[in-house]
């Protein structure tokens, strides 16, 4: 568990939470995105963070679309909500912008994407999003509220996933959010951990950050054994996607997202998170 509750700059999203609660009781919200790495990274733990959000995406375990309709419905009907013109899942809160519901579960198809109703057009891919529900951390917030929020080696995984599928459009910033977490994973609270329970990695060479990546993924995978039904199928993506965007033999758009100055430390952070999900025992 993550205490948040003194945190007072955070009153409006526990109002926020309260308020989705209260209008659609039956949700179970997991806070996903860039909202869950303000509060796991810079209010948890003191990273700075140039730019924080006040959108919030969560996502949410549905039966059938009927659930998820009649949820999205009771939202509306609350008053506080406003719909988007143009995209089913994003309502506007009369005070605090904008959430997205992303629904995963029984809606999910064997090859775990949704494709949105009436027409079935819009796919999205929510691979990971049932084992981020299933590691999820209970984060408390001001005024006694909780919110489920995705831990951070999920929150990696699941960024990994958004670059692939949407890079093209949003300008890199699943990779920008993604080196955050890479490179401050140690500095989250995993930093005397790694002196008690990995200490042959504190060698001469030791380097921060590649070794705070390495953890990162061995984490993840550590996650993905406990808490997936389809281990091999996540592994198997994830990887494909590292190793495509680490061959030698293309120029990498992640790569050059992550660090566009330095792109020889951006590829040592991935080759590092590479070796974690790999199982590697060091970086």
């Amino acid at each position: 568990m993550l205490d948040l509750s003194h945190r007072h700059e955070l009153n409006w999203l526990a109002q926020l939470v309260a308020e989705v609660c209260s209008a659609a009781p039956r949700l179970e919200l997991l806070l996903v995105g860039a909202l869950a790495r303000d509060l796991l990274l810079h209010y948890g733990h003191g990273v700075r963070i140039e730019r924080l959000t006040v959108d919030a995406d969560f996502a949410l375990a549905v039966a059938d679309w009927n659930e998820f309709s009649a949820a999205r419905d009771a939202l509306l009907a609350s008053g506080t909500f406003v719909a988007h013109r143009h995209v089913a899942h994003k309502l506007q809160h009369a005070k605090f912008g904008w959430i997205d519901l992303i629904p995963f579960g029984a809606v999910e198809r064997p090859d775990a994407t949704i494709a949105w109703p009436p027409t079935g057009d819009e796919v999205m891919e929510v691979l990971g999003y049932a084992e981020a529900a299933e590691s999820s951390i209970a984060v408390t917030l001001p005024k006694g509220q909780t919110v489920r929020v995705v831990s951070l080696p999920m929150l990696a995984v699941l960024k990994v996933f958004a670059w692939s599928d949407r890079h093209r459009l949003t300008q890199g910033k699943d990779a920008v959010d993604l080196g955050l977490i890479l490179r401050n994973y140690l500095e989250a609270g995993n930093l005397a951990r790694l002196y008690a329970e990995f200490p042959h990695v504190i060698t001469d060479d030791f380097d921060f950050e590649p070794t705070s990546g390495w953890l990162l993924g061995y984490d993840a995978r550590a996650v993905l054994v406990k808490h997936s039904v389809r281990f091999d199928q996540v592994i198997q993506r994830l990887v494909s996607i590292l190793a495509r965007e680490l061959s030698p033999d293309r120029e990498s758009p992640l790569v050059a997202q992550l660090n566009p100055v330095r792109t020889d430390q951006a590829i040592k952070l991935l080759w590092a998170f590479h070796a974690g999900l790999s199982g590697a025992t060091k970086p």
